[in-house]
């Protein structure tokens, strides 16, 4: 075989070529999209730091005396329990509800009960002292967390 008739048989039209080209590296980026987007799911929830699996607070402290009377709310900041915060509710005597100031619908923070109500600033979602949204576009309730009182400790657990 010469030298020009190897030449031939080597030359690949450039549309060929090309087409080759692109469909080879649309494959890799795919591929790497297909890995990086795998990779970066996590099962671990935002709001669940590690850490103690419980926050115990002193009542007669200054910070928390508002949850000494029925009615008295609270909202802390984040902490071992929730990253994003936490909303308190003395319910009755005997109880004290505590949920997750994350906002069911797209995770923003939630603000203090005001008027028996907490307001989502990125969208407006109303949720109730029972942690159930009133109003959109929240429709899931907010996530709860047990709660034990003894005397004036509130313990908080995940």
């Amino acid at each position: 075989m010469t030298c020009k008739e190897r030449q031939k048989t080597k030359n690949v039209p450039r549309r060929e070529f090309v087409s080759k080209l692109m469909v080879g590296s649309g494959t890799v980026l795919i591929g790497v999209d297909l890995i990086s987007i795998v990779s970066g799911c996590s099962v671990s929830s935002p709001t669940a730091p590690s850490g103690p699996a419980e926050l115990v607070l002193n009542l007669d402290d200054n910070a928390y005396n508002t949850l000494e009377t029925v009615g008295g709310t609270l909202a802390l900041a984040g902490n071992s329990i929730d990253g994003t915060g936490l909303l308190l509710y003395r319910q009755s005597d005997i109880q004290v509800k505590a949920y997750s100031r994350r906002c069911t619908h797209q995770g923003c923070t939630i603000g203090p009960f005001v008027g028996g109500r907490s307001t989502c600033p990125c969208h407006g979602s109303v949720f109730n002292l029972s942690g159930t949204p009133v109003s959109g576009p929240a429709q899931n309730a907010l996530q709860q967390y047990s709660t034990s009182l003894s005397a004036n400790s509130l313990t908080i657990s995940r």
